[in-house]
């Protein structure tokens, strides 16, 4: 930990157990509410990721009579000549929840400091739930598009709320432990909700949408087990004269947010290249696409639970290239891998990466930001982390070889050592300058 995060940190702590004297803490049964509804954050692309190849099929031939898939497909003509039906699905399945993921995400979380965070996220619930069914009942690219868009305004509310209330409801060494929680809760709900998007999409491609409606599970307990908490909204009900909301410190929030969008943008490769990569490598089903990223998700939620012992020992700038290795070891053995099994291998080493990116980037801008701006710093680091899934697709594309499809990887691969090797001397000076002040 640098010199200036452990100060941050430390005046971050004080304020809000100052904040937190005299209130109760969350139950039992708020706990598992709120872990449930982080669950969901993510599920808005795996649930369907391993139907992509069957959707793309159904729709192949709207790309030229329906008016978005028309328009998408001569937009992105302008940057590569390369976008066929397989690119147009991943980029409204994927790629449209994260833009509106993005633009709405910041607005959810500044309205969560002012109006409160409890109602917004029911809201988010509910909104989550009718726009992700809607796959289901549409046949059009138009109806799918629509729906897609709904949904990232739905998971934008979900991921900036749950992740904000933790900073509210939660201090010091339980934070940490929770947060690692939260992050475990998102890569478990991946592994289930990616066995069951294969299994559902084995029966049929428009199966896997009906899984949205899980958000009904995490709704009774948001309803009955959640109280208000955000700091500012719980003063003003108390009778306290609300104060101006202070600034944020926007270089150290402008690094946090880089590094979570680089750590999305090559964790999406998953999502976005393994539905194609390995039916054209190994002749795989949709099963076995939902088995290899449901493992790398398993690996990710276990590990994902010692968050509390990398904060420990090792400040955000070394997770970070602890993130950056994993991930970086994982991909290159599943661009080498001579079977599914290796690139099974392959996938868990990845997911060990990928367990403390959605942690380390939440808990870093929580102990960065004024507990009164929590709400915002949140959706900043929410749309950094999907402005990296909306631009993943785009940003791989010009390496997508169909006579090659380990080239991606490669590339990822390489890529990633580099920033280890970044990000593991920054981590290194700062502790050097640290331990040289000490001296």
């Amino acid at each position: 930990m640098t010199a200036g995060e452990q100060e941050t940190g430390e005046q971050e702590a004080g304020a809000q157990a100052a904040a937190d004297e005299g209130r109760s803490l969350i139950s039992f049964n708020g706990k598992v509410a709120l872990l449930v509804a982080t669950a969901l954050a993510l599920l808005g692309t795996p649930l369907v990721s391993p139907a992509m190849k069957d959707i793309a099929i159904a729709f192949a031939d709207q790309t030229q009579t329906d008016p978005v898939g028309r328009a998408i497909m001569e937009l992105i003509g302008w940057f590569s000549d390369t976008a066929d039906i397989k690119f147009l699905i991943k980029f409204i399945l994927l790629s449209i929840p994260a833009l509106f993921i993005v633009l709405a995400a910041p607005l959810a979380g500044w309205l969560s400091d002012i109006w409160g965070r409890r109602k917004l996220l029911i809201a988010s619930l509910l909104l989550f739930a009718a726009a992700g069914t809607s796959g289901y009942f549409v046949d059009t690219l138009t109806g799918l598009f629509i729906g897609r868009a709904f949904l990232g305004i739905g998971i934008a509310g979900i991921k900036t709320l749950s992740v904000a209330m933790v900073g509210d409801y939660f201090t010091g060494a339980e934070r940490a432990k929770f947060i690692g929680w939260q992050g475990a809760a998102m890569k478990l709900g991946g592994v289930v909700f990616l066995l069951l998007g294969g299994f559902l999409a084995d029966i049929h491609w428009s199966i896997p949408f009906w899984g949205y409606m899980l958000a009904f599970v995490a709704l009774p307990g948001v309803l009955f087990s959640l109280h208000e908490s955000a700091p500012q909204k719980t003063a003003v009900a108390a009778g306290d004269t609300a104060a101006p909301l202070p600034p944020l410190p926007l270089l150290r929030v402008a690094y946090i947010l880089f590094a979570a969008f680089v750590a999305s943008v090559l964790f999406f490769i998953t999502l976005v290249q393994i539905p194609f990569f390995i039916p054209e490598r190994f002749g795989g089903t949709p099963g076995q696409i939902g088995v290899a990223t449901a493992l790398a998700n398993l690996s990710a939620a276990i590990v994902a639970m010692q968050f509390y012992r990398f904060k420990a020992r090792l400040s955000y700038v070394a997770i970070f290239a602890y993130v950056f290795f994993m991930v970086g070891l994982g991909y290159a053995v599943v661009a080498i891998a001579p079977s599914y099994e290796v690139l099974l291998v392959g996938m868990v080493i990845a997911g060990c990466g990928f367990s403390q990116i959605v942690p380390a980037q939440s808990a870093w801008m929580i102990a960065t930001v004024p507990a009164a701006r929590r709400g915002l710093g949140i959706g900043l680091v929410t749309t950094a982390m999907f402005l990296g899934q909306f631009a993943s697709p785009i940003a791989i594309q010009p390496f997508v070889d169909e006579a090659d499809p380990a080239r991606v990887f490669v590339v990822a691969s390489a890529a990633l050592f580099v920033l280890f090797i970044v990000y593991a001397g920054q981590a290194f000076m700062a502790r050097k300058s640290v331990a040289t002040e000490a001296g």
